[in-house]
């Protein structure tokens, strides 16, 4: 074999191997993925005495809807809650930097992270008065993402004393060692 057929064999491999590198990568890149997840809703409007009309605007029509006796509406919506502009830009911008710093490894773990971080599904049940205005509102899935705890909130000290608390002083006894 002459070194130009050799040559020519390799170039063509190597083409063939960064062509379809190329296409793996495109076909489904963490930080597109990142930056097509769902956006942030405004779940500012779900609260009592707000107009109906802005939370159909805000959450887009409901998936079912039933005029009540009394003249009031109930709504069930659906939708997902998304995340923040500023949120999925730094996701972005992170697996963009992952994947040059790791030669397009970090695909393998990227894309499945943004796959299953695709925002929350939530439903809701508001009520609405015959005037239009929100009475109630009920969740039925996702209620965390309307009402989210803080991250770094304190829990809850149980209301079981501690065992330091349940002893007496060295020179004390408990009633119940002395009635035996």
């Amino acid at each position: 074999m002459h070194w130009f057929h050799r040559a020519h064999l390799l170039s063509s491999a190597l083409f063939a191997l960064l062509t379809a590198w190329l296409l793996a990568g495109a076909s489904g890149c963490a930080a597109f993925k990142a930056s097509q997840q769902p956006d942030r809703k405004n779940l500012s409007v779900l609260k009592p005495g707000t107009p109906r009309s802005h939370v159909i605007a805000e959450l887009g029509a409901p998936i079912w809807s039933e005029r009540n006796p009394d003249g009031s509406t109930t709504d069930v919506f659906s939708f997902k809650q998304g995340y923040s502009k500023g949120a999925k830009t730094g996701r972005a911008l992170f697996h963009g930097a992952a994947d040059v710093v790791t030669g397009g490894l970090w695909e393998v773990a990227g894309i499945p992270i943004e796959t299953a971080a695709n925002g929350t599904d939530v439903k809701l049940v508001v009520t609405s008065e015959a005037n239009g205005y929100v009475a109630k509102i009920d969740p039925v899935r996702g209620g965390d993402a309307i009402n989210p705890k803080p991250l770094l909130a304190r829990r809850k000290q149980s209301s079981k004393t501690t065992l330091a608390s349940q002893r007496k002083p060295a020179g004390e006894a408990r009633a119940t060692d002395t009635d035996k």
